[in-house]
């Protein structure tokens, strides 16, 4: 539901709004803080990891249910602040679950197949992706509705962000029921339980420093430093283009529908780079999808650039719609090659003995990567647009614009005399192909780079002070 939420509010709200928003995302990035919790604390009756995911998709999907309305109001009236609050509270539980499920995952599938838990775990999102996102608004959008689904044509979608929160909430609980009566947890061996009594403070402390052992490590340093770098060539196009398409009026309705297109090729391209990644190098893939991404973000900035205003459909623009979907499905074939081969690396080389906490520690820093700059990226994104006060016949006007989308059709004192204030220079652009270009950079960094990650023995990604004898 997070994914879709961007779309929701630009209408009303400034990309440094959207930035800001992106901090409930935030979790995601800072988990690694108690993921050692997670794999410390448990009952060994009930199981070790079904012992948080249980509770806690049970308090989310109460959650869902109760507060549906409440998110509907805030987005409506554009509250960020609390819309903020309330979505941070989700994705915390969200984060934590996924520690439980990471751990999870190093266990359910055999050693030799280690490399397509990945795979399962791309083909997983994409399906949640596609429903809470294209599902949502298509039935959302009244125009989608009343054209595809109605008899009676209404100015409201078949459904609002309030019903389809309680609607998940209602399956996410029947979900969890499932889990905690049908799924049973493989019992744990004495090399992965730990002498000292489970939760006490001794186990805690012994989890933290074995995280902390491993954070030292020379190998996991030299990762870090390429997780946290890796997205910067690609990170305004792939998140900023969606948005600048709306602002010249294409249709949500159109935007969902090209996803339809994407999906089926995401769920391809996730079992290719499972294999490809399985049966050779991990970082193949990559490589190949990280200077595709370079490219594709310079072609979608200058389809934005060019692309008819207030195009409605396929119909009305046929070839730029047709070009949009190409770089559309593209990108999305890159970016989940991507995701897949690097999510092979991390179980190729993480110490199940750790549970889910080393998989958290690298999916964290990955997540830091792709989250901390957008805040920064959408405020200068704002800070480089330039709005000039324009009269009714068009004509200048020395009155002040505001920077900010939603601050410039709001109350200011270019609009409070009658004018209105009108982009002359869009910041979209110079950043995106400034931030291409620092990725090319990189991108001869990461050639080098990566083989040699590559090919560091597995006893050296693990930390000794963990070896049990």
């Amino acid at each position: 539901m997070l994914c879709c939420r961007p779309f929701l509010l630009q209408a009303n709200a400034s990309y440094t709004e959207i930035g800001l928003f992106s901090i409930t995302s935030y979790p995601y990035s800072s988990k690694l803080l108690w993921s050692p919790i997670v794999d410390a604390v448990y009952s060994p009756s009930f199981g070790r990891r079904k012992s948080w995911i249980v509770p806690i998709q049970t308090i989310s999907a109460l959650l869902l249910f109760t507060l549906g309305d409440q998110a509907q109001s805030f987005l409506e009236s554009t509250d960020i602040f609390r819309l903020s609050v309330l979505f941070f509270v989700f994705v915390v539980l969200a984060a934590t679950q996924d520690i439980a499920v990471d751990g999870w995952a190093l266990t359910l599938l055999p050693k030799h197949h280690a490399g397509y838990a990945a795979t399962c775990q791309t083909i997983g999102l994409n399906l949640g992706y596609f429903i809470s996102f294209t599902v949502f608004l298509a039935l959302n959008d009244p125009d989608f509705c009343n054209k595809h689904l109605r008899v009676e044509p209404s100015e409201v979608g078949l459904v609002t962000l309030s019903s389809y929160m309680k609607f998940w909430g209602v399956v996410y609980g029947i979900v969890t029921l499932c889990v905690a009566l049908l799924k049973q947890e493989g019992t744990i061996s004495k090399s992965q339980d730990s002498d000292l009594p489970n939760g006490s403070m001794g186990e805690l402390s012994r989890a933290y420093k074995q995280l902390w052992a491993v954070v030292r490590l020379p190998a996991v340093r030299q990762l870090t430093v390429f997780l946290l770098i890796c997205r910067v060539g690609s990170l305004a196009a792939e998140s900023a283009s969606p948005l600048k398409l709306l602002d010249k009026g294409v249709c949500k309705e159109a935007l969902a529908g090209l996803v339809l297109l994407e999906f089926p090729l995401e769920i391809v391209s996730a079992v290719l780079a499972g294999r490809w990644a399985a049966r050779r190098s991990a970082f193949g893939p990559y490589l190949v999808a990280y200077h595709m991404r370079l490219v594709l973000a310079c072609l979608i900035t200058a389809l934005v650039y060019v692309f008819p205003g207030n195009a409605e459909g396929f119909g009305s623009h046929p070839v730029m719609f047709s070009a949009l979907a190409l770089i559309g499905v593209l990108t999305s074939f890159m970016g989940t090659l991507s995701f897949t081969s690097l999510g092979s690396f991390y179980n190729k080389i993480s110490d199940p003995q750790m549970g889910g906490a080393y998989l958290t520690l690298l999916n964290t820093i990955a997540n830091m990567g792709w989250s901390l700059p957008k805040v920064p990226v959408y405020w200068l994104m704002d800070l480089l647009t330039v709005r000039e006060c324009k009269g009714p016949a068009n004509e200048n006007w020395h009155h002040f614009c505001p920077s900010g989308k939603h601050q410039a059709l709001g109350s200011n004192p270019c609009t409070d005399v009658g004018g209105s204030c009108v982009v002359t220079f869009d910041g979209y652009y110079p950043l995106v192909y400034g931030m291409v270009v620092v990725g090319v950079l990189l991108g001869q960094y990461f050639c080098r780079l990566l083989p040699k990650l590559e090919a560091i023995p597995a006893d050296q990604w693990h930390a000794k002070e963990l070896k049990r004898e």
